[in-house]
């Protein structure tokens, strides 16, 4: 047999979580056809001599929806070792959608996801309608694979135009919602994806649609998958609390399908949360139910200056103080009365996913030379130079100079985050990958696991990381060919250093449409990504090729 592709030489780590093995890998016509010690000749061959040879990541939790219609890759994934992406993630998608009603999508993309209006509305060429045309748009256009959960928001959208933010639905516009699921599940959607978070709102400072969805309306939507028997339902509900976990088990029940509900961290403000969600779960996995508490590898990172700051929206009084226009925002700001209002609320007795911890809260850069000095300080260091209240501190420092960056971080002790990704109660991956590019950047939790939780912390061996970015996810979403290295299967492949693999820092990068930025992310030590036999990274270069396949619902 001639091959299309021969990799030689490498320790092969097929995903099953099964101890690696060194033998050749030979690939023809996208799949992999045959795994030992091969003597056939290739159109092309690797040496793979120190490498692992890996299935490619399948990143479960982006919001590429918007810029995979720009970038066929969705830059940085093939960096670090992405071969697949699922988007439609926290009820956000672009389908379905009903005529005139786009700009009601965009509007919760922008504020949710932290996306530049102006890309979106210069680099989302609209003209489908339900969600299988919107994946059909990809076909023939992507260079990695590209699957996607159908979002409630744009469903609700769909149903009840701009009423979706306004009120509870009835029972016949949620018969039409079962209707477009249906539609969308047909038309290759993996699953349904919801979003609850008290924090999400749309650009106008109304809440996303779904937050207004009663239960009875989004488990009707969920039966839709139960009766197909396929799909997952991926949700989130806003601030973490072990009462949300009978509602997880409930889903699980009543559907039988795999759920997947965010976010299991250590927080320094609810630092036994994560240990209390983890053994209120368990009982559900212990009946035969799958509820999966969502995680990611590293903290999530978060740089912000006062005119895109969105971690204060749980708080109500600055939420709707940051909502207003600029001008009227900063006068506001320097107004006695609403600094002590903002104080109030900061400071009342709730539970917050904030940390409310100035200490923090490091400043990253700033506008005006004169402040240059402040880099690498914290808020509270602002404080205490100035001998101020540390709202006071932090507001009259940024209406000063709006240029001033923070940056800060939710999760904490490495010792608990340990204990969380080892769980077979976890799914690891959280890159929202396309989302907050004006924040961060976070493609590489994988890259990042492989780096510090296998290489230098020691805290789960090579073959179980791979199984859990590879196998474990293509099993619970439903692909079936892919997520491991067996012959017959899509030829998906990653090939690292595992000496030498790590994310690099985020960095800006000025490519998004209108000539909008966003922060991207770089590896080190990865040197090869292929999709469906063809490489599409090497050595820090795209290929230009597009292989990669719209994965639909089987």
């Amino acid at each position: 047999m001639s091959l299309d592709l021969l990799i030689r030489h490498g320790l092969v780590v097929d995903g099953s979580g099964l101890p690696g093995y060194r033998a050749d890998v030979g690939v023809k016509d996208g799949r992999i056809a045959e795994i030992g010690r091969l003597r056939d000749g290739a159109a092309r061959t690797i040496d793979a001599e120190g490498l692992v040879v890996a299935p490619g990541f399948i990143d479960h939790h982006t919001h590429l929806d918007a810029q995979i219609l720009w970038d066929p890759y969705g830059t940085s994934e093939p960096a670090h070792g992405v071969t697949t992406i699922v988007m439609g993630n926290c009820g956000l998608a672009l389908a379905p959608v009903r005529p005139g009603g786009e700009d009601a999508l965009v509007k919760s993309f922008v504020r949710v996801e932290a996306m530049p209006r102006e890309a979106l509305v210069a680099g989302v060429p609209w003209g489908w309608r339900s969600y299988g045309d919107y994946l059909s748009a990809l076909e023939g256009k992507v260079g990695v694979n590209v699957a996607g959960l159908v979002g409630h928001i744009a469903v609700r959208h769909a149903v009840m135009g701009e009423e979706a933010v306004e009120r509870e639905a009835t029972d016949e516009e949620i018969e039409a919602m079962q209707a477009l699921v249906a539609e969308a599940l047909a038309g290759g959607a993996l699953g349904v994806s919801t979003n609850r978070n008290e924090r999400h709102f749309r650009e106008d400072g109304k809440p996303v649609s779904s937050r207004l969805a009663t239960d009875d309306e989004l488990f009707a939507l969920c039966d839709v998958f139960a009766a197909a028997n396929r799909g997952v339902i991926q949700v989130i509900l806003g601030f973490n609390k072990v009462e949300q976990i009978p509602w997880y088990d409930a889903l699980a029940r009543r559907t039988g399908r795999p759920v997947i509900w965010q976010i299991v961290l250590h927080s320094w403000n609810q630092p036994t949360l994560w240990r209390e969600q983890l053994d209120a779960i368990a009982p559900t996995f212990h009946d035969g139910y799958r509820a999966y508490g969502l995680t990611n590898t590293a903290p999530l990172y978060r740089r912000f200056t006062i005119d895109n700051v969105q971690i204060f929206d749980e708080f109500p009084v600055w939420k709707n103080v940051m909502f207003l226009p600029r001008e009227v925002r900063n006068q506001a700001l320097r107004d006695p009365a609403t600094r002590q209002k903002l104080k109030d609320d900061f400071n009342a007795d709730r539970p917050t996913t904030f940390h409310r911890r100035w200490d923090l809260l490091e400043i990253i850069a700033a506008g005006s030379p004169e402040n240059r000095p402040l880099v690498g300080k914290t808020a509270a260091d602002l404080a205490a130079s100035r001998a101020q209240d540390p709202i006071d501190a932090f507001l009259d420092a940024c209406l000063d100079d709006p240029g001033l960056t923070f940056l800060t971080a939710n999760g904490g002790d490495p010792r608990a985050t340990g204990q969380i990704l080892r769980s077979p109660y976890i799914l690891i991956g959280e890159s929202d990958a396309g989302a907050h590019v004006q924040f961060d950047a976070n493609f590489g939790y994988g890259t990042f696991l492989l780096a510090n939780w296998v290489r230098r912390e020691g805290l789960m061996p090579l073959e179980q990381a791979i199984h859990k970015l590879t196998f474990q996810v293509a099993s619970i979403y439903g692909l079936q060919d892919r997520g491991l290295l067996r012959p017959g299967y899509a030829a998906d492949l990653t090939l690292f250093d595992p000496d030498a693999v790590a994310p690099c820092q985020p960095e800006w990068a000025q490519d998004f449409p209108a000539n909008t930025r966003r922060m991207v992310q770089r590896s080190e030590g990865l040197y090869y990504t292929i999709v469906n036999g063809r490489v599409i990274y090497d050595h820090g270069h795209l290929s230009g090729d597009l292989p990669g396949s719209v994965l639909r619902a089987s």
